[in-house]
């Protein structure tokens, strides 16, 4: 999956985006002058651009090659934690929202569940539900690499 930022995109949208692609295994790229045309020419499957509401990030989209759009995400970010990474796969615990195998995640079926307990994946997204809000929290082994919360009612496709 590609991921990419707003055409101007703020330092903190920017860090975001590259930590999230780092965590995610997707492939990060600065948008600079390329159109949406370009960008779609560029994906191979999936495309993901991270979007921002007054200089911090706030929606992340992600399209089909067809340019039908899979899921769109308002949120909140915390500050996000510098930590080097591996590129193992991304297991989600809890019920997340929408499918993680759209963000190429493994899947939370049972096949999905039993192959991240045998891999023992260092990289974990905990789902958790507080007060109408959903909590993702990413973790590479024990270090909070950063957290989103969004809105329940703040997810579609």
């Amino acid at each position: 999956m590609l991921l990419t930022t707003s055409r101007k995109p703020s330092r903190r949208t920017r860090s975001l985006a590259k930590a999230l692609a780092r965590f995610m295994n997707w492939t990060y790229i600065n948008r600079g002058k390329k159109s949406m045309d370009d960008l779609f020419e560029m994906c191979d499957d999936k495309l993901a651009i991270l979007k921002e509401v007054k200089g911090n990030p706030a929606f992340l989209e992600v399209y089909d090659k067809n340019r039908n759009l899979l899921l769109r995400i308002r949120f909140s970010v915390s500050n996000v934690e510098k930590v080097k990474m591996d590129d193992s796969p991304v297991v989600f615990i809890g019920k997340a929202p929408f499918d993680p195998l759209i963000l190429n995640a493994l899947p939370q079926d049972k096949a999905g569940l039993k192959l991240a307990r045998k891999l023992n994946t260092p990289k974990r997204v905990y789902v958790r539900r507080r007060n109408g809000w959903i909590e993702l929290e990413f973790y590479f082994k024990d270090v909070m690499v950063f957290k989103m919360r969004i809105r329940g009612d703040k997810i579609g496709g």
